[in-house]
């Protein structure tokens, strides 16, 4: 997931629980010294107070006697994480049973092998009926399930409320603000995004693709990029700075790039992920109850689609039918509605559920994230693909030479779409 920054305190590196322990790599078939069946969780670390982690987990041991749950953080670097799961599922280990994906590695995931199907305990019509759209797409591969939803991010876009009006609802709205608010407010830039060439410039292109009415995906799962609505995308992007409405630093830009020039003011729109609201309205921040946050704009006004992101919990396909029985019993505990509110509310991850959002114990502590919904209900995952990892550097390359204008739109589009259809066809 394209996210870099969570603020508060780190949650230690091995996460604990009353009962929950660090494993060694001792026993048997997951087995301790005790005979008792250790189940290990490979997850990201989580950032905030550790207490409500702890008790999430020890309710889980409470209720399953003769488990010893234990948990093992990962770097927080999504690559690094992918790396590991490359090495270690590839090697066949066993070691731990539960692990976090991100939304695009669930299907690279289980056309390998390596992620055990999920469809008995977790059937996709039932995810359909619980959990939003965007993260089911992601996780039900093929007609079957793979991964549970687990915490969702989504792009949105913040705007200052003291510079323009409203937010805007069409592109041409968003660029109009932008110009008035510079002409007012000398050295102020218009609109920040990430444009950077890395996987954040791919989000921001496939909601521009969106937001001119395309799609990512078309049938036999092709990912379609030699589109109108694609050239439409890249055209718009590259007309933002060609116009000024963007400043040509964009290319430069991160996340926390644009976070930042934005947060010291100097932005009136920022595109971005959830997490920069508590950050903009920090105490000390100069914009501190200056900003709002909105969908993305799009061609029609209709409220655009934001890149979905967050993580999924998966089982480790290698272990033992025991162990993978226990594991999924562990991800219903942690993917169940009151475990999506201890996320919401102590850890601000976004909960994949619907029904939490109507929770009035969200809406009373972080009625930011409960605000969240409409946006989170309208996320798209990237092109739902097991061939995504191995098509993005083309994607990011050839999208960034678009933007940046070393070539247009439509060499750009058909030099991706040939390379991803190589790579795709040598994948099958």
């Amino acid at each position: 997931m394209v996210r870099s920054f969570f603020v508060v305190f780190v949650l230690g590196v091995a996460v604990l629980s009353a009962g929950c322990r660090r494993g060694g790599s001792g026993s048997d078939e997951g087995r301790d010294g005790a005979g008792a069946t250790r189940l290990v969780l490979k997850y990201q670390p989580l950032w905030g107070p550790p207490e409500p982690f702890r008790a999430l987990l020890a309710g889980f041991e409470r209720d399953n006697p003769g488990v010893t749950l234990v948990t093992e953080a990962l770097p927080n670097s999504s690559d690094l994480a992918h790396q590991f799961f490359l090495t270690s599922l590839e090697g066949g280990a066993k070691d731990f049973d539960v692990l976090v994906a991100d939304v695009v590695w669930v299907p690279e995931f289980a056309r390998a092998g390596w992620i055990a199907d999920l469809s008995a305990e977790f059937p996709p019509e039932r995810l359909r009926a619980e959990f939003l759209p965007g993260p089911v797409e992601a996780v039900v591969v093929e007609g079957r399930t793979y991964a549970v939803p687990w915490y969702l991010d989504v792009g949105v876009l913040y705007y200052r409320t003291d510079l323009v009006p409203r937010a805007p609802r069409t592109y041409a709205e968003l660029e109009r603000f932008a110009l008035d608010a510079k002409a007012k407010v000398p050295g102020i830039q218009g609109f920040v995004w990430q444009g950077r060439q890395y996987e954040g410039l791919s989000c921001n292109v496939f909601e521009a693709l969106w937001g001119h009415g395309g799609d990512a995906m078309g049938e036999y799962g092709r990912v379609l990029l030699e589109t109108e609505a694609a050239r439409e995308a890249l055209a718009y992007l590259r007309g933002l700075l060609v116009s000024g409405v963007s400043p040509e630093t964009v290319m430069g830009f991160g996340e926390e790039e644009a976070r930042r020039i934005f947060q010291e003011g100097r932005a009136v729109f920022m595109r971005n992920w959830p997490y920069a609201w508590s950050e903009a309205q920090k105490e000390g921040s100069p914009i501190r109850g200056k900003v709002g946050m909105a969908p993305l704009p799009t061609v029609s006004g209709e409220p655009g689609f934001g890149t979905l992101g967050g993580y999924q919990l998966a089982v480790n396909a290698h272990v033992s039918p025991e162990r993978r029985k226990l594991a999924a019993k562990l991800i219903s505990h942690l993917t169940s509605p009151e475990a999506n509110l201890v996320l919401a509310v102590h850890y601000a991850r976004n909960p994949p559920r619907a029904s939490v959002y109507d929770d009035a114990r969200l809406k009373e502590s972080s009625p930011f994230i409960a605000g969240l919904r409409e946006m989170a209900e309208r996320a798209r995952p990237r092109p739902v693909t097991p061939y995504y990892n191995l098509i993005s550097d083309v994607l990011q390359s050839e999208f960034s030479a678009a933007v940046a204008g070393l070539r247009s739109p439509e060499a750009s589009l058909k030099r991706a779409q040939k390379q991803v259809d190589h790579l795709m066809g040598e994948g099958r």
